[in-house]
């Protein structure tokens, strides 16, 4: 097995998992526990493709690696077909960070393994419960959306918003990062335009280089959800993220 280094980008997976996961390291990156199961894997070390004499089309140590029983991975793969069991641990289906969409897929796969808890997850053999869990676990959702907020044109909410996180799809914690980058007020966003400021929030911390905050950064600014914007801003937001990445 390929030894995987500690995370630096794709910790922003975190954001979309209940409040009360447990990490671990695991493969030189960090194992996700939630109600007693491993749900997810990630970890960053690209450039590994070769095992046991075979070479993989992707990088073997980088990515999301999504834990499930052989028994349901026929079910899983019907709604993701993009999965594919990891060369190494192939118990497991795997996400290669080399992905097209990654940022978008990973994040469909981790809020449908908290609906599923009957196809997603495993028990570590120490923890596995004597009956079966039917009830499914509750989804993760985003920020709730200030009613005052709700179905308003991008320039009155941004006209009304007193912080950061009043806009939508930034929150607490995205707003501690802009107050990293010097981004203190709403005014300073919107003067500085979606590019200048994942700029700075790169160069205050490497972390924020992930094309799914550059996502929720221009959708602040139409007052949309991330994933709605249009696909020219997304791919905007691709090239922009990957041009930081080589700086």
């Amino acid at each position: 097995m390929g030894k995987a280094k500690d995370i630096s980008f794709l910790d922003w997976v975190e954001e979309a998992l209940p409040a009360d996961f447990s990490r671990k390291h695991m493969f030189g990156g960090y194992a996700y526990y939630y109600e007693s199961r491993l749900i997810l894997v990630i970890f960053e070390s690209p450039g590994e493709k070769t095992y046991k004499g075979r070479r993989a089309d992707f990088d073997l140590w980088d990515g999301c690696l999504f834990p499930a029983e052989r028994e349901h991975h026929e079910a899983i793969k019907k709604l993701f077909p993009i999965l594919v069991n990891h060369p190494v641990l192939g118990k497991w289906l795997y996400l290669p960070q080399q992905t097209e969409d990654f940022e978008e897929v990973a994040t469909r796969v981790i809020r449908q393994l908290l609906r599923r808890a009957d196809l997603f997850g495993v028990y570590p053999k120490s923890k596995k419960p004597k009956t079966t869990r039917k009830e499914p676990i509750e989804a993760w959702k985003p920020t709730p959306i200030p009613s005052m907020f709700s179905d308003e044109p991008a320039e009155q909410r941004i006209q009304r918003a007193k912080k950061i996180s009043d806009l939508l799809n930034l929150g607490p914690v995205s707003e501690k990062e802009f107050h990293k980058a010097g981004i203190k007020t709403v005014s300073q966003f919107v003067k500085l335009g979606w590019k200048k400021t994942m700029v700075k929030l790169v160069k205050a911390n490497r972390r924020n280089r992930h094309a799914v905050f550059a996502y929720a950064v221009i959708g602040a600014l139409q007052n949309i959800e991330w994933n709605a914007i249009s696909a020219a801003d997304k791919e905007q937001a691709r090239e922009l993220m990957k041009s930081l990445k080589s700086k």
